[in-house]
């Protein structure tokens, strides 16, 4: 069987490397100036917002786009310029792309068969890459008498087989309900794992991108807000609109004081937040802003005034309530604060049940508070940018 290492023009590493890559579409910039690498065998997700670049840059990777400015390297070997079948690299598209006159395993040999492969070979190869996605027993299916998962493994099938160095992967479960979607998402994880390549893998949704990736990459208008570990993102997000679009965390935005070694915001409307850990870069007087995640919040009933509730807490009105299961999900009013959520125990919540209208207080430990790497800004306000989530 070919190896990557055989493909011509390639070699082993999945390492990708993009370096000042830029990509205009006449007057607009789609990606800007991005610096970015992505460690041999692992498995990162490009998260963001319709718009937001993620997918041209897969684009690029793969060679379907070309970069304005910059250099992008595939194991350290330049491939701006090659055409796709030299990188090393196979993209599997969103809509899957099977062709609807040929049976399984004809579209999953079709590249073998384009490159010249003996028809009892690309069939055995076929055949074995459709036992390892295991589909085997539905060889000679058409795509149409397939479900939406098992057409996607037929997909991910016909992309492995070229062996690639790297495998890229377009919004891969958008098209599937929620069981397959949690399904295949174990699938993909434990096939990278197996495989030992790169995976790239585009999504606009966060649990996705958290349950699978070892690393999180989320961009906001062209440019990387964020990236490294997917614990990192979650629990330590660096700027507000990480902090919000990760969807874990409430931002506490206020006017800086340094205390005990500590940081305090105060807001015009009278909360006090602290954190025990500071920031070299805060100082007294100036903007800054903090997060505390939504599953360390408990409310209780009654709303106090901001100067005599103390510090990490505010007041405010129920406004939604949504179970989800383990927690339910309280969204409150609070001056000042938009969008302030708290997630609260299933247990929690069936022994005091909050409605819409009550007034309520939520609390949260210092020490669950994180510092973030600076103050808010007018385009942290929607993290969504007016695009779809």
């Amino acid at each position: 069987m070919l190896k990557p290492s055989e493909s011509p023009g390639v070699t082993g590493s999945g390492e990708i490397r993009l370096t000042g890559v830029t990509k205009r579409f006449g007057e607009t910039v789609a990606v800007r100036a991005i610096d970015l690498t992505i460690p041999h065998g692992s498995y990162c997700c490009l998260v963001g917002p319709s718009g937001c670049g993620k997918t041209t840059i897969l684009r690029m990777i793969a060679g379907h786009e070309q970069p304005t400015e910059g250099d992008i390297r595939i194991g350290g070997d330049p491939v701006v310029g090659l055409p796709p079948v030299r990188r090393g690299t196979a993209m599997m598209f969103q809509n899957y792309a099977l062709f609807p006159h040929l049976n399984v395993r004809d579209n999953v040999a079709f590249y073998l068969k384009m490159r010249g492969v003996a028809k009892a070979e690309r069939r055995a190869r076929a055949d074995e890459m459709l036992a390892r996605v295991q589909l085997d027993h539905l060889a000679d299916r058409m795509p149409a008498q397939l479900s939406g998962g098992q057409q996607q493994r037929v997909a991910l099938a016909r992309a492995l087989i070229t062996n690639p160095r790297v495998l890229l992967l377009d919004e891969p479960l958008s098209a599937l309900d929620e069981f397959l979607r949690l399904r295949m998402r174990g699938e993909l994880k434990g096939l990278q794992n197996e495989l030992g390549i790169t995976f790239v893998h585009v999504t606009h949704t966060q649990p996705e991108a958290i349950a699978l990736a070892d690393m999180v990459v989320v961009m906001d208008h062209g440019r990387i807000e964020q990236a490294g570990p997917a614990e990192e993102i979650f629990a330590r997000p660096r700027t507000p609109y990480v902090a919000r679009f990760m969807g874990g965390q409430n931002v506490l935005a206020g006017i800086a004081a340094r205390e005990g070694g500590g940081l305090s915001l105060t807001t015009p409307e009278g909360w006090v937040f602290h954190a025990p850990a500071t920031h070299p870069e805060a100082r007294d007087g100036q903007p800054w802003a903090m997060a505390i995640r939504r599953d360390r919040i408990a409310l209780s009933r009654g709303a106090g005034e901001p100067g005599a509730l103390g510090p990490n807490a505010v007041a405010g009105t129920v406004t939604a309530t949504e179970y989800q299961g383990t927690f339910v999900k309280v969204s409150l009013e609070v001056p000042g604060l938009a969008g302030f959520v708290a997630n609260i125990p299933d247990h929690a919540w069936f022994a005091e049940r909050f409605r819409p209208g009550d007034a309520v207080t939520a609390r949260w430990q210092g020490q669950d508070v994180h510092v973030l790497d600076r103050a808010d800004s007018a385009g942290d306000a929607d993290p969504y940018g007016g695009g779809e989530h």
